[in-house]
């Protein structure tokens, strides 16, 4: 008749398998790794190899939980960070589209704007590697300030 741990390693014969196949894989593996390594090879285990055994596959399956449950919380982390970055994305996209709007009704409004982008740009507030992106509307609004006849 089998004890418990016999019956508990004879349940997770692939388990330990899959760990034996791993860490044997391993350049450095630590002592823990090495004694399951010998004892899932050893074909005539007694009730002590069986005890040892059984207990390091348990905690070899609580470590992979944690890892896994790690894993999960990082996901949940990094979502949450995802949607409140798109969430400040689409409120300053909404806030500079109503800006430009209100340039388009009013010429004061026009100028106040095309002031900050200008300060904005000059006084490092646009970092060096996005200053391509911006500088034609630099230009643009220049050419814009010549073209426009004043509204008294």
């Amino acid at each position: 008749m089998a004890n418990a741990n016999e019956e508990y390693i004879n349940n997770n014969e692939e388990y330990l398998d899959n760990l034996v196949k791993r860490f044997r894989g391993f350049k450095s593996p630590n002592d823990t790794q090495k004694l399951i390594v010998l004892l899932g090879e050893k074909d005539n285990r007694n009730d002590e190899d069986d005890r040892k055994l059984s207990i390091l596959l348990k905690a070899e399956k609580k470590a992979d939980q944690l890892v896994k449950a790690r894993a999960n919380a990082r996901k949940l982390i990094d979502a949450e960070k995802s949607k409140a970055s798109k969430a400040e994305v689409r409120r300053k996209i909404i806030w500079q589209s109503a800006f430009e709007a209100m340039a388009e009704d009013s010429m004061a409004a026009k100028r106040n704007l095309d002031q900050l982008k200008a300060d904005a740009y000059e006084k490092g507030y646009v970092s060096d590697r996005d200053k391509d992106a911006v500088k034609n509307d630099l230009i643009n609004q220049s050419v814009d300030a010549d073209n426009t006849e004043l509204d008294f």
